[in-house]
């Protein structure tokens, strides 16, 4: 299997792991749990962000962001909205790409004005493993309001959504 084949496999996972996250905050009753649900929404927005950082980045284009998660908090439909959008720009992507593509180095500058250089391939696999340490704490917080997390693991979606 080429290794855009297993990337384009791991970012349907990530979109899948998004939605489910977010259907999931959407059932979070805001009166009773004002904190944990802004805490949930603040997580998963820094998700979005670093995507959106990443993707400028493999893109050569300028971000804008001077921070890792923005001022404002959008909703969680604003939220889902804007992730999937951007998953599946992700996707998009990686169809067009060979392995010598995934092999060559990118440089840019971290938000910190920090230099750095990655393969694209790391920065793409970077992208697909960052949300799910966020994503696991937005669980713990769901299950603190009293809404089930979803199972959103790899072998779950597998079982589900693939052959």
């Amino acid at each position: 299997m080429p290794q855009a084949d297993t990337l384009i496999q791991l970012f349907r996972f990530k979109k899948w792991a998004d939605t489910e996250t977010l259907q999931a905050i959407s059932k979070v009753d805001v009166l009773a749990s004002p904190k944990n649900h802004h805490l949930m929404l603040r997580l998963m927005n820094h998700i979005h962000v670093v995507d959106e950082i990443f993707k400028a980045n493999l893109t050569g284009l300028a971000h804008g962001y001077t921070a890792l998660n923005t001022p404002e908090t959008p909703s969680c439909q604003k939220l889902m909205d804007k992730m999937l959008s951007c998953d599946e720009w992700f996707i998009s992507y990686i169809e067009n790409l060979d392995d010598f593509s995934l092999s060559r180095i990118i440089r840019f500058t971290f938000v910190d004005g920090g230099q750095g250089k990655m393969k694209a391939i790391d920065m793409l696999n970077h992208v697909s493993h960052h949300g799910t340490y966020h994503r696991g704490a937005v669980g713990w917080l769901l299950s603190e309001c009293k809404v089930t997390p979803p199972k959103d693991v790899l072998t779950v979606f597998l079982r589900d959504h693939c052959v």
